[in-house]
């Protein structure tokens, strides 16, 4: 998925900031996770890792990657009347051949996908009505053709889960491949704050599921779905690395189309659901996935970071944060101090500055952001923080 604020490009500097400190195992909590891509990574080293995030399209993510310890048993699937024809048949055969199959996935995964990308009719749904070409809105964050392969991907895997087909694992794993598929057509210029006038040459592709790719054999994690300050003050870990919002820009409001198709299947009234959305755009309130990262007033945020730090329940914290946030750099390092019981923070010690490209959509191409002094254009600094609690300040774990 296409994230603001992804780190992905700074997962070597954070397992360095780490390993400097002689942190290279135990278990670790990426309390705000996004896509997941920094919990997986310290998974990959040989962490027992949780993620969280309050974001139903961030949790459907945790549950396909860090939570998934081996390929889910998709065999009741692939027997199912539909599925075992299309795979027997001569489309069915080369579909199967243009699908490829990565590390880790079985030969059932492979079929299934098969045959949502190529056995499946379109079938227009709510997806359709209310944000693809031609819906109720005139909302174009999707062509008539994909909003209809959208809905009828979503449904099967529903009917196939309430049948007792697909299991959980199963299901988050391809519902996560359906949310990338859809965000690699979505017609839009970087977040879901606004749609393209026109289907843009990447919005008229078809969508197509990918086959994920797998990674059996490391210690499986655990995916939360919480208020982060809430989830700390429960789960005693070694390391909390915490990458809090940085700007006044709410996530859920940017990827809101995501988030419906994320919790769709959690909905038991849709016409009541649908009657939640509104404007131009098709947001929904979301009242209870508004971060106080997030909120106006400087105050707010900081209160909050205050919070979130004193309460952690993990020896080592690492921070990262953009220096263009709410947050000033000595509001992150007096919270850690007082978190710590120090009288100050040791900047020289436990602060670096890591340079990074500012995210800029398609959107904000003509906007103007100042260049400071000795950068290049777009060119600003993540920040990473380290401190370490003492054992006494930890309750106990259990």
């Amino acid at each position: 998925m296409r994230l603001i604020g992804n780190k992905t490009k700074l997962l070597g500097q954070i397992e360095g900031f780490l390993a400097e400190r002689r942190v290279r195992s135990g278990t670790f909590l990426d309390v705000f996770a996004g896509t997941a891509s920094v919990g997986q990574h310290f998974r990959r080293l040989g962490f027992t890792v949780h993620t969280n995030d309050l974001l139903a399209a961030s949790y459907v993510r945790q549950r396909a990657t860090v939570a998934l310890g081996r390929c889910p048993r998709l065999s009741a699937v692939v027997k199912t009347p539909e599925v075992r024809a299309f795979c027997a048949s001569a489309p069915g055969e080369a579909a199967l051949a243009r699908t490829p199959a990565p590390d880790g996935a079985s030969a059932d995964l492979r079929r299934v996908v098969a045959y949502l990308n190529a056995g499946l009719r379109p079938r227009p749904g709510f997806m359709s009505e209310h944000y693809a070409e031609g819906g109720r809105g005139e909302r174009l964050f999707f062509s008539r053709a994909n909003g209809a392969k959208l809905d009828a991907v979503h449904d099967q895997l529903c009917a196939w889960r309430a049948g007792g087909a697909l299991g959980d694992d199963g299901f988050y794993l391809l519902l996560s491949a359906l949310l990338d598929a859809a965000d690699r057509v979505a017609n839009i210029s970087g977040t879901y704050g606004a749609f393209l006038k026109a289907l843009q040459r990447s919005a008229r592709e078809p969508l197509t599921l990918k086959v994920p790719e797998l990674e059996p054999g490391l210690p499986q994690g655990v995916a939360h779905r919480a208020d982060a300050n809430e989830l700390v003050r429960e789960l005693r870990v070694d390391v909390a690395y915490m990458d809090p919002p940085y700007n006044q820009r709410q996530y859920v409001k940017n990827y809101h189309v995501l988030e419906v198709l994320a919790e769709l299947h959690e909905v038991t009234d849709r016409a009541a659901y649908a009657e939640g959305i509104y404007g131009k755009t098709g947001l929904r309130a979301f009242p209870q996935r508004l971060s106080a990262y997030c909120r106006k007033g400087r105050g707010v945020c900081r209160e909050a970071f205050r919070d979130l730090v004193h309460s952690a329940q993990a020896e080592h914290l690492v921070i990262s944060y953009s220096e263009e946030g709410i947050l000033s750099r000595e509001d992150i390092g007096s919270a850690l101090a007082e978190a710590c019981g120090q009288r100050s923070y040791d900047y020289a010690r436990n602060h670096t500055t890591i340079d990074y490209k500012r995210f800029r959509s398609d959107g904000d191409a003509a906007r103007s952001y100042r260049v400071l002094d000795g950068r290049k254009r777009d060119q600003v600094h993540e920040w990473l923080f380290y401190a370490r609690k003492p054992r006494r300040m930890l309750r106990k774990a259990g």
